[in-house]
This record gives structure tokens, sequence and C-alpha cells, in this order.
């Protein structure tokens, strides 16, 4: 404003024109503040000090010679003459306290402070009078006529005596002097008459307003003040706090005397509910800011809060240390918190503060003077603050706050700000500075359980809100103090809790229950079992620690919280509906305070056990609307019970399950059943009994949830529910929707056999339902139920049926696999169920199947329906089911010829490819090979497989034998001559003997009347021709004998070449005889290698007892009886080796293996018992199998896809005994395949069991198969080598060439 001037010249030259009382007034002012901005303090202290009279002179002009009540000019010269009496009073307190002056002050103070005077002004005369009032004060010099000023200086403050202190005020500041005033004030209270000008709102928004800057001064003024003894300073600051406190507070709070806390004495205050004011009246506007003001001063430290004035801070310490330095300060410092409790919410600021505040005492961050004193114990201290914060679930306000959102938020964040202080008191991870006795903690306790009870109780948003917060925060509390802490409170604190779970109406409350048994479940297999049963839920440990961080940072804010309140004071207030909402206002959804404070099994067993049995109890599963959280709650603590083996804990919470009402008793239903299914300690006979019990009233009911359960049963206990299940089971197929019925069709699948009339409820059931993994059950189930009681009838109708539904085209192909074991019974009729079959599919993959299954039969047992398969065989151009029917049809299985060897004993192949003679018959290749001089071999390879025949002359001189089949034929074609006329005749395209054509010289006999030898050259120019072409050698002609006449010996062939030539004629091999390539052998060696069946490899794994991870299951080469028993009838027994010709599926030779064989397919079972070798060799073997059977006799566990891991394992199936002669099936596929018969939960005798389980895995390899689209059966594969490789590389040869390969060798 003005430049500083240094130079003493300058500062005389001010001085004189300041002290000139003929210079006008302006200019002196002017001086006056240069002077006071170039001096020090102590020099501007002698400045005013030397010339009081001239600065007094000065403020007097300014002030009476202009009217500051409305002109503008006037007032700006008012400010002026305030400022210079504020720097006398400021500078000079010493002389003002003395009473210098004091009625020419308090006249001028009259003026500024009139109510008529414009706003700053009168802010700037408030000011001035609290600095005067408390000069006078620190000298006794406060009169009651200025106490009284003291208290009306704002307007509109409510006074208890009705007066308007800005009346009273108005009578001031017109009264001539100090003893009219006084006068005045004893002719009693002073009434206006005058009626309000402002409505009700601009009253309290004009007080709102004085009262905030009001109490700023009070406490920012007292450090402007210079005085010669620093210890004034804190006699002023103690004698505003005092006035503050009688003028002010004693108004506003009328019980402030009579009911207030007095924490020296051990007096809380009686807990009293006033009625509800509204938020404009003007005593909740006094109280709000008084409440604040006084607050702001207890949480003052001397650590600087940020942005704020290092002015700003000492003051705040000065008044800290004046309030706690009175005990009656303190007391009303503590009786405003606890009114803090009872302000309206729209006042929640401030209440947030106040509990920042005492929480931050009662959590110990900060310890409270009078405590660290000596003077209050920290039991009676931690009590006090614990009670002034649950004050505050007795507030009024609460059932309003539904009204309006704001005031409903405030409440609720108020509500967990006070909570969460209660639970971080008691979490075990907070060490307290100054222990706490056993009597607080039972305090605490009975405190919150009795908010709890009043609150939670009420059927309000607010409540409902809180009640989990207060669940959570009453639990967790009682189970730390109990079992972590192991302080030994009163056992009735049980007793409360479970009267405020009682009466509470809220769902949430019970749902926050049940996470607290989670963890109280937890913590005690912690220590009995020594188990974390939440060690394997990474995400729930990491939500614990992201949980744990948060609250570290909300406690390490709740400091810096109390930073806040001085740094709004500071910078102009705040507003009185704004909230400060908590960060962590869902800390008790979010943080699991007992899983933290467990870390080992280092507690008290007992303890754990018997707050186990308590919390467990809290909430009973009989009667409230919580009851379904109670059961969902006791089933999974079972479930973790179980899985740890403390079954006695598991039987005693199954006691109240199967207690509860008979509406509530589907929730039960898993538990229940997890019981029962323990096989490692069965549960009492009596609770066993019960279970049953219940499992038949719901059946009863008609309940589908239980059906599940019964399906899961031992083989006794199913005996026992069996009959009535069956009672309803029929009714409820009927009467359920299609969705909702899988379950019950599950269990009338297992138990049809039981049922008569089972065929046709499921044939039923099959033409409504819509859903194909209903269908698929019933179709698996009615093929069962054929093949087990041979049903044959039934086939047709059920095929009937199946064709008409709208999944025909998956149910025909998988009923039609499933039936197959029925051909032993009656081939005709499945034969006929076939040819149906095969007419209504229309994939070509599907269709193939079927006709593969009819092909099976037609070579098995001689069908009259043969033609109608062959033509359908034709249709589809199956040139590979046509020749397994043509060229095996009747002969199967050929006498001494065992199916296990259906592929024929081949010979090596020769060394040298010049003796072998190939023939191209397009349907198939024929070799012919001469091994030595007395063996000869044919070979014949088709697409259907390889035969070998070995060749010789039949000895006409033994006794004929009888002769079937092809071996009549063939000996009726090589004794059969030539007929006249014939003419390239013969079976299967045979030609007649080539020799026979060659020309011949004419006998003596057949023509006797030649005289004349004709010569054999004239005789024919074949003949020459063949003379010419032949590549025999000429012969040397012998000695004439004596007789001339006679001829040399003709050749004479011997009789195996004749047969041959009969035979290879009339077999038509001369004209097909073929050249092939130098490596053809290697095409027949891929050809022969090439399977003629489809061949499936099966894994069947036994389980014994105990037995959980791969290496110990792996290792056993022993089993059970009941296994071998099992393993014996899934095939014939062989021994990879020379004497087993058929699949080997990889095994090594000399290793023991279930084998079975049929026409169209081999199977081999690596059976883990039998297999050589060590762990990693035997899974070299199973662990690449797409089937898996396992039969495990590990009661305990159930066998899954993770016990032993593989990637191959894409059909699981897994057998368990349900009693002696009884094991159930557990399907379990990777991906969405369809095979039967067996299906998941199906119950097999022991006697059907390997014929079934056989049919089933080898339809479940086939239709993993068929689910890849590039699939084909091996012959298919066959067929393409056959074609493409063999017959592709043979090439035609000329007549004598075929002829020289064909019969050269023989020769």
């Amino acid at each position: 404003m003005f430049a500083r001037k240094g130079k003493s010249s300058d500062v005389q030259a001010s001085i004189s024109r300041f002290t000139d009382l003929n210079r006008d007034c302006v200019s002196r002012v002017k001086h006056l503040k240069i002077l006071l901005d170039t001096l020090t303090t102590n020099e501007k202290r002698q400045l005013l000090d030397e010339h009081s009279f001239e600065t007094f002179h000065l403020v007097d002009e300014l002030l009476l010679a202009n009217d500051v009540s409305s002109q503008i000019d006037s007032a700006i010269e008012a400010e002026s003459g305030l400022w210079t009496l504020e720097q006398v009073l400021c500078l000079a307190p010493e002389l003002v306290g003395s009473g210098w002056q004091r009625h020419a002050i308090e006249s001028l103070l009259k003026k500024a402070v009139y109510p008529k005077n414009l706003m700053a002004v009168r802010k700037i005369a408030i000011r001035l009078f609290l600095v005067f009032y408390q000069c006078l004060g620190v000298y006794g010099k406060a009169t009651p006529d200025l106490d009284r000023v003291f208290q009306c200086l704002l307007p509109f403050f409510p006074l208890k005596s009705g007066e308007n202190a800005e009346d009273v005020l108005n009578e001031y500041c017109q009264s001539s002097g100090t003893g009219d005033w006084v006068e005045r004030l004893r002719n009693g209270p002073i009434k206006s008459t005058a009626s309000p000008s402002q409505t009700s709102k601009e009253r309290a928004q004009m007080l709102q307003v004085y009262l905030d800057k009001f109490l700023e001064y009070c406490t920012r003024e007292t450090v402007r003040i210079e005085w010669n003894d620093e210890g004034k300073r804190q006699e002023c600051a103690n004698f505003i706090i005092d006035k503050v406190i009688k003028l002010y507070m004693g108004e506003c709070f009328t019980e402030l005397e009579t009911n207030g806390v007095d924490v020296f004495g051990g007096w809380e205050g009686a807990d009293e509910q006033g009625e509800p004011l509204d938020t404009a009246d003007p005593v909740v506007i006094a109280r709000y800011w008084l409440i604040r003001w006084i607050n702001n001063i207890a949480s003052a430290t001397h650590q600087p809060a940020n942005n704020v004035p290092q002015s700003a801070q000492s003051s705040l310490i000065l008044y800290r240390n004046a309030l706690f330095s009175s005990h009656k300060a303190t007391n009303v410092a503590l009786t405003l918190m606890r009114e803090a409790m009872k302000l309206p919410l729209a006042c929640s600021n401030v209440t947030h503060k106040v509990v920042n505040v005492l929480s931050a005492w009662l959590l110990q961050y900060e310890i409270p003077p009078f405590v660290a004193s000596g003077e209050v114990s920290i039991e009676r201290c931690s009590l006090l603050l614990a009670n002034i914060l649950l004050s505050f679930f007795h507030s009024p306000y609460l059932s309003q706050c539904g009204e309006s959102f704001c005031r409903h938020s405030s409440a609720i964040s108020i509500a967990f700000a006070i909570l969460t202080s209660c639970k971080q008191l008691v979490s075990h991870r907070i060490q307290l500075p100054k222990p706490l006795p056993q009597k607080f903690w039972s305090e605490l306790m009975a405190g919150l359980c009795a908010v709890a009870s009043k609150i939670c109780h009420q059927s309000d948003v607010f409540s409902q809100h809180v009640s989990a917060a207060f669940t959570s925060t009453l639990i967790s509390n009682v189970v730390i103090i109990k079992a972590v802490r192991r302080i030994e409170i009163d056992d009735d604190v049980w007793d409360e809790v479970h009267e405020v779970m009682k009466r509470g109406v809220w769902i949430p409350m019970a749902e926050q229950w049940a996470a607290i048994v989670n963890s109280v479940t937890r913590a005690l297999i912690l220590h009995l079992a020594h188990i974390d049963i939440f060690s394997r839920e990474e995400a729930l440990r990491k939500a614990t620690e992201v949980s744990q961080t948060s609250r570290r940072q909300a406690i390490e804010s709740a400091a810096a919280m109390m930073e806040e309140p001085r740094k709004e004071s500071l910078e102009g207030g705040d507003s009185m509906s704004s909230t400060n909402t908590l960060t962590e206002d869902n800390v008790f959804h979010d943080t699991d305070d007992i899983t933290n404070a467990v870390t080992s099994w280092s507690g008290d067993k007992l303890a754990w056990l018997q707050t186990w049995r308590r919390v467990i109890s809290l909430v009973d599963p009989y009667t409230n609307s919580s009851a379904h959280v109670a059961i969902d709650c006791m089933s999974l603590t079972i479930k973790n019970l179980l899985s740890v083996n403390l079954h006695p804990l598991a039987h005693w919470l199954a006691c109240r399950l199967v207690t509860v009402p008979p509406i509530l008793l589907p929730r039960c239903v898993p538990a229940l059943s997890a019981i029962l299914n323990e096989s490692v300690r069965r549960p009492p006979p009596l609770l066993s009994a019960n279970i049953l019990l219940c499992f038949i009233r719901l059946m009863q009911s008609k309940e589908q949830l239980v059906v599940p359960a019964i399906c899961g049963l031992s083989a006794s206990e199913l005996s026992i529910v069996a009959p009535r299940a069956l009672e309803h089971l029929p009714k409820m197929l009927r009467g359920s929707k299609d969705g909702k019925s899988k379950d019950s069709l599950k269990l009338f699948a297992m138990l049809s056999s039981s049922y008569p009339g089972a065929e046709q409820i499921l044939l039923e059931q099959l033409v409504h339902t819509e859903v194909a993994e209903n269908a698929v059950v019933i179709v698996n189930t009615l093929a069962t139920l054929i093949v087990q009681k041979a049903q044959i009838d039934l086939v047709l109708s059920a095929l009937k049926v199946i064709e008409t539904h709208q999944f025909a085209m998956r149910l025909i192909p998988l009923f039609c696999m499933s039936i197959a074991a029925l051909a032993q019974f009656s081939s005709t009729t499945l034969l006929q169920a076939l040819l149906r079959a095969a007419s209504l599919l229309r994939d070509e993959r599907t269709r193939t199947e079927i006709e593969w299954q009819m092909v099976k039969l037609c070579v098995q047992w001689p069908q009259p329906q043969m033609p109608l398969v062959i033509r359908g065989i034709l249709a589809d151009r199956h040139m590979v089911l046509h020749g397994e029917l043509v060229q095996l049809g009747g002969q199967y299985p050929i006498r001494g010829f065992d199916v296990s060897k259906w592929n024929s004993t081949a010979a090596a192949l020769p060394a040298n490819e010049d003796k072998m003679v190939y023939i191209n018959r397009q349907s198939a290749i024929i070799s012919l090979a001469r091994r030595d001089a007395a063996k000869f071999e044919i070979t014949s390879r088709t697409v259907v497989g390889r035969h070998i025949w070995d060749l010789d002359t039949l000895d006409t001189t033994m006794p004929r034998h009888q002769t079937r089949h092809v071996t009549n034929w063939l000996r009726k074609e090589a004794l059969k001559g030539k007929k006249a006329g014939r003419e390239s005749q013969g079976i299967l395209g045979a030609m007649d003997d080539p020799f026979d054509d060659l020309p011949r010289a004419p006998s003596s006999a057949s023509n006797a009347s030649s005289s004349k030898l004709s010569s054999p050259v004239e005789g024919s120019a074949q003949f020459a021709s063949m003379i010419e072409t032949s590549r025999r050698q000429p012969q040397p002609l012998g000695s004439p004998n004596n007789n001339n006449d006679s001829n040399p010996p003709a050749f004479q062939p011997n009789s195996k070449l004749l047969e041959w030539r009969s035979l290879s004629a009339s077999l038509g091999f001369v004209p097909l005889v073929s050249q092939v390539h130098t490596n053809f052998l290697r095409d027949l060696k891929h050809l022969d290698q090439t399977s003629s069946r489809e061949v499936h490899k099966i894994a069947v794994i036994y389980v014994g007892d105990t037995q959980e991870d791969r290496a110990s299951i792996l290792s056993n080469t022993v089993a059970s009886p009941q296994f071998d028993a099992f393993v014996g009838e899934l095939g014939w027994e062989i021994r990879v080796g020379r004497g087993h010709e058929g699949y080997n599926g990889g095994l090594p030779v000399e290793t023991r293996a279930p084998y079975y064989a049929d026409a169209e397919s081999e199977a081999i079972f690596h059976v883990s018992t039998w297999l050589n070798g060590d762990v990693q060799q035997k899974w070299k073997h199973i662990g690449n199998d797409e089937v898996h059977v396992v039969w495990t006799e590990n009661y305990r566990k159930v066998y899954t896809r993770e016990t032993i891991a593989t990637k191959f394992c894409d059909v699981l199936i897994v057998l368990e005994h349900v009693g002696d002669k009884m094991v159930r099936v557990r399907v379990d596929t990777a991906s969405a395949l369809e095979f039967g018969p067996l299906f998941d939960g199906a119950l097999v005798t022991m006697s059907e069991l390997s014929q079934l389980v056989r049919l089933t895995v080898i339809n479940a390899s086939r239709a993993y198969r068929m689910a890849r689209v590039e699939h084909s059966r091996p012959l298919r594969h066959r067929e393409e080598v056959f074609c493409n490789e063999a017959l592709g590389h043979m090439r035609p040869m000329a007549l004598a060439q075929s002829i020289n390969h064909l019969y050269v060798p023989t020769i």
C-alpha cells in the first residue's frame, strides 16, 4: 500500500505530519500507516505510547465525524479510523487494559458495532471489541455489562431469555453511557416492538455468517495482541474460552451444567433424547458452529498442517492449551462432542470431524492431554469415548434420514466410521500403547449390542444399510476378543449378540454372519487339522491382501483427517450440509479381520471350538426370514469339515438340518447328501435314518431337488428309498416340464430294472421330451433294459418311436449301436431293425455305421435278408462292405480258424521277386509263389483282408472226404475236361486251357487213308510261328534205330502241370497276369500292414484304497478279486508275440492283455496291473489312450480327471462299488459325445458289467472318432491303399509273357 522508507528524516517527517492535529484525517492516517509499516514491533509500541493522545484524537475524528450506517464514503473513512483504533488496541494492550480511554473507546465501538451499519464495518468492529474485551479481561476490568455486549454481538443469536440479540445490541449502542446501559439492563429483558423484516431463512444465514467469523476472530485476534509479557496471551485465551462457554455455549446447550460430561469425576451424563429441531433453527446453527470451533481446537497438534499459516497454527495450539488446562473447559469440550452426535444430519460435516477426533483418541493414535497428564485413566477415557461415539445411534434424526438421499448417505457414512473405529480397536494387528483392561472390552461389547439391538430391529432405510456393518462388528469383535486376544469376558455377551441376531429383520445381517462363520471355520480347521482351507483360493488371498492395503491406508489417514478441521476453519469455513464420507464405507464387505489375525495354529484349540459353536448357533435355520442363509452357510461348513475329516462336527451340524421345517428341507439336501456319501466315516445310524426320512418326505412332496441326492445313495440306502421313490417318480415325470425332469429321469433310469412296465413309461417320456440330453438317457436306458431282459420284441417298437422323434437322426445310431449284443438272441430281428434304421438315415457316415453292423450280422449269422443288405450296400457303392459280404458270407467262422486270428497268418514275402506271379482281378490281387519243390502258395489280397492257400494235387488213391464250399468247386473244375463246342467258358470269367488251341501233327489213326505223312511245317502257319517265337533250344538228333518206322517218344507232361493248367484256366489267371515295378513288394507290405478292422485301445486303471496320485495308482501290480474277474471278462487273455496275430495296441512282446475281436473291430485293454515296467513306462501306454475305464476302491475321494491328468483322456468311465453285487457308473466326457448303452449314474450288476462296459467303451471310442470330420473307417483307408497304391501299379502283359510267367515256374 505504502512504500517502506528507512531514512530517519522520512520517519520524523511522517511523525510530524501524523501528530499535526491541523492536518486532515486522511493525510494523518496515511503517514501513520507509513510509520507502522516501517517500524519494528517495539518501535510501534513506543510510538503509540508516546503519541497516544494524537492517535486517539485521529480515531475520534474519523469515527465521530462520519455516518457509518449507510454512506459508502463515510464508511471508508470509518474503516480507516477503526484501523487506527486496532493498532492502538493490539500494540498497547497494557495501556488499554489498565482502563486508558475506556469510555472513549467504548463510545467509538458503540458507533462501530451499531446493528444498522454496513456488514464490513460491523465485522471490523467485532474484531476490535474482542481485542478490547480481552485486554480488559486480563486486568479484571471486563464488567458484566460488557459480557452482555459480548453475548449479543451476533445478530439473531438465540438467548435463553428470549430476547433478540440485535435489539439488545441496539439498546447498548443508543445508551448515553455505562450507567445508562446498566440501568436499562436492570429494567428486565429488552423486548423488540418492531416486526422482523427478514425471513427465518435469511436470519439463519445471517447468524451463520456472523458466527463463523466471530469464532474465527476469537482465536485469531488473540495472537495479534502484542503483550510485553507473553503469558498474558495465554490468559487471553483462557478468558475467551471461559466467556464463550458461559455466554454462548451455556445459552445453546441448556443442560451443559446439569447434564454435562465430567471425565474427571466419572460422570458421562444421562442419555436423553430431545425433540428434533429444524436445520434452520438458530439453536442448531449455533450448536453446529460452536461444536466445530471447540473440535478444531481439540484436534490441534504441534505438527503444522499443509497450507496452514504459522500464526493460525499457533493460535489453535494456544487455545488447545487453554482448553485442556481447565477441567471445566475439558468437560465442556467432551460434552459438545457428545452433543455433536445428536446434531441434525444436515450438520454431518462437523459430526464426521468429531468422530475422527474421538476415534484417534480411542485408537490411541494420540493420547488425550487429560490422560497423558495422569488425571484420567485410560479405561475411563476409552469407555467415555466409546459411549460418545455410540450415542450417535440414539440420535432422533436417524428415523428421518430416509426422507433425503443426502441425509441418508451422511448417516450411513457416520455409522460406518464409528463401527470401523470399533473394529479397528479390537483388531489383533493394532498394538495399543496403553493396554485396555477386561472391563473395557465387556462394556464395549455391551454398548455395541445395545445400539445394534435398537437399530437392527427397525425397518427403516438407515437400519437396512447399517445392519450388516453392525453384525460384522459385533461378531468379529467378540471372536477376536475371545479366541485371538484370549480375553475372558462374560459369556453373557454371546446371549446379547444372539438376541441382536434374533431381533434383526434384515437378511444382510445373516449374510454377514455367514461370511464370518466361514472365516471362523477356517480358523477352527487350521487349529484342529493344521490345514488352511483358504490357501488354495488364490483369488481370495489376493482380495484379502488388497483389503489389508486399503485398511492400512484408512488407518494411516485417520490421523491426517484430524488436520482437515483446522485447514477448513482457516480457509474460510465449510458448509453445514457438506459430507465427509469415508473411503472405507465398504470395509465390512471387503476385509476379513479374523482371517488376517489367524495365520497359524498357535492359538487355543478349545477356545476356537467353543467360539465356533457359539458363532454358528447365532442364527437358527428354523423360523426367521434368514433361515435359508443359515442353511446355506451350514451346508458350506459341512462341506469344509468333511474335506478335512472333521466328521463329528459335520454330523453335529447335520443334526440341526434334519429338524428344519419341511418347506426349508430342499435347501438342506446337498449337505445331507454329502453326509451320507462320506465313506471314510459313516454317520451314526440314527442320523442316517433321519436323513433318509427327509429324502422320503421330499419325494412324497414331489420335490425335484432331492432326486440328484437319491441318485448318489449307496445300494443299501437306495434300497430303502427306492420303493417310495418309484411310487412318485412316474407322477413326477409326467407332471414336470421337460427341462426340469432331467434328474428324475436319471433316477428312474437307474431304478427302471426294478419297475414293471418301465419300458412303456420311458417310451412315453421319449415321445414328449424336447431335450436332446433327456432323449439320449431314455434311449440308453431302453437299450440296457432290452439287452438285460433280451426283449427282442421291444426293439422294433422302440425304433418306431425313435424314428418319429425330432432328434431321430441322433438317436437311431445310438440305439442301434447299444443293442448290438442282442445278435446272440435274435440276429434276424436285429437285422430288421438295422435295415429300417438305415432307410431312415440321410447322413452318409451315420448310415455307413449302421450298414457295418448289418454286414457284421450277416457275416456271423447267415441271414435270409442278405439280398436286401447287398442291394443297399451296392446302392451306396461301398466296395468294402460288398467284399465283406460276398467273400466272407457263409464262411465265418471258418472251421479251425479262431476269431481272434481274423487276419490270416502270412508267410514271409520271398526275397526273390522273380519267383512271384501277380494277377490283377480288379477286386483282388492274387500272387503265386513257389517256396520250394514241394510247396506252392496262392495269396489273395482284397479290400477286406489277405488269405493264403497251399496248393497240392489230390491223391486219388486216398479215400475221398466230404468237402464243402470252395474246395468242392475247385475239385470239380480241376477234374472236369474240355467239352465239345465249349468256348471260353468258366466260372468268374475263366477261359479254356490255351494249350488246347495249339496245332498238333495228324496221327495215323485219324488219317488212315493217307499213304504219306504230312510235314508239320506244312500243317499250319500258326504252328510255324510258334516254332519261330519259341525260346526252347533245338535238341540234337539221335542215331537211327534198327526199326526205321518207329517215331521218337512224345513229351508227356506230369500230372501236377496238367492240374495247374486246368485250375489256372478255370480261374481265368492267364490273361490277367500283370507286370509290376521293382518296389511292388513294398506296396504289398504297406497294404498288409493296413488294418482290415477298426482297432481300439482302452486304458483300464485300478485304484486301491487311499490312493490319490498317479505314482501310487500305477504302481499297483495286484488288484482285488472283483477287479480281476471284471478284467477277465472283457476279452481273451493274450500275450503279445508270435502267438497273437491280431492288434497289439503298441504293447511290447510278452505283455499280457485282454483282447476282443469281432467281424468289424478289435479292442485291446491296457490294464494298469498287467502292464510291465515302472510307472513311467506304464504311463506311456495308458496316458495316450482316448478312453479310460477306472475301477476305484478309494471311497474317501472321488476319482476325477485331475487325479491322473492327461490331455488324451476324452472319455472317462469310473466304476464305483455300491454294494457286493452292484456297480455305479460315472461317465465324464471332455466334449459332447453320445454313446451307450451305459450312461452317467447307471447301476449295473457285476454279472453283466464286463459285457456292457466293453460295448460302451467301443462305442465311445467310435463316437470320439466319428466326431472328427476327417475320420473314416479303417477299411475305407485300406480300400484307398488297395486301389491307388497296389492296383494302380499293375500293368497288363502280352499273352505269351503271361503264359511264360504263369507256367514256367510250375515246370
